[in-house]
């Protein structure tokens, strides 16, 4: 009796320590979708959804576990305010925020772009994830006798912004009247900020870094009443703090252009 019940409350305590872990993410991404054609007009707008990759990481007691890359919804916006020149923001599911400036410097423009055009744009940006409090409390320091088993309630709380900028080059060959196909290398690099305090330990300051390499390839069709289609992959290698990992995505757009 008295070990079976000191058992049952070993398991107990593992497993809500398992069930009760909600560790601090870093999260970049690994949609691109930069066709390096610009408009030469003023005020041009492109409305876009899809579906893209971000790569999640989640720190726990200072150790970097790989979650991997998950798919989200996105939401994106440009216009052009000067010739060549875009401005884009996008939002994904999980709250972040790209605000983007591409910059077409080589090649013809969306009008006057035909088959056999090669074209290059640099592309900058900036993103921030941030969580607001999030909070999780569980059961630890268990202690048993004979007949039961009592636990002390723990509660954490925590809160950390990312801050994420980026850079790129996109090369781009249009194909056909229709059909481009495009990508290059780009780097992202950044910090997340923040604290996690807990009932039982003192305020922890949540601070690290990072940075992200990799390169795309896209192929996108336009139709002739102004929407468009566009699949890519992109290839990256995440290095945040001791931890590096390698990962694919494959990224889906649908946009229409006013």
């Amino acid at each position: 009796m008295k070990y079976s019940t000191l058992f049952t409350c070993l398991s107990l305590s593992l497993l809500l320590s398992a069930c009760s872990s909600h560790p601090v993410t870093v999260s970049m991404s690994t949609t691109r979708f930069d066709n390096p054609e610009v408009s030469s007009e003023p005020l041009k707008v492109n409305l876009a959804v899809g579906h893209g990759g971000r790569t999640t990481l989640a720190i726990e007691d200072n150790l970097y576990n790989y979650d991997g890359t998950e798919v989200y919804g996105f939401a994106r916006g440009n216009i052009t305010a000067a010739k060549g020149l875009e401005i884009s923001i996008r939002n994904d599911d999980d709250s972040a925020t790209r605000i983007g400036l591409k910059y077409q410097f080589y090649g013809a423009h969306t009008e006057q772009s035909s088959k056999g055009n090669l074209s290059q744009a640099f592309t900058l940006g900036y993103e921030q994830n941030a969580t607001g409090e999030q909070y999780s409390t569980y059961n630890n320091n268990w202690s048993c006798d004979e007949f039961s088993c009592d636990s002390t309630t723990n509660t954490s709380v925590w809160e950390h912004d990312t801050d994420i900028y980026d850079i790129a080059w996109v090369v781009g060959y249009k194909f056909a009247a229709r059909d481009i196909i495009y990508g290059g290398p780009f780097y992202q690099w950044g910090q997340l900020s923040g604290y996690k305090a807990s009932s039982n330990a003192p305020t922890e300051e949540l601070k690290s870094n990072g940075y992200m390499l990799g390169a795309n390839i896209a192929i996108e069709h336009r139709f002739s009443f102004g929407m468009g289609l566009a699949g890519e992959v992109v290839y990256s290698n995440l290095d945040w703090g001791n931890y590096s990992q390698s990962d694919t995505s494959f990224n889906f757009k649908i946009d229409y252009q006013f």
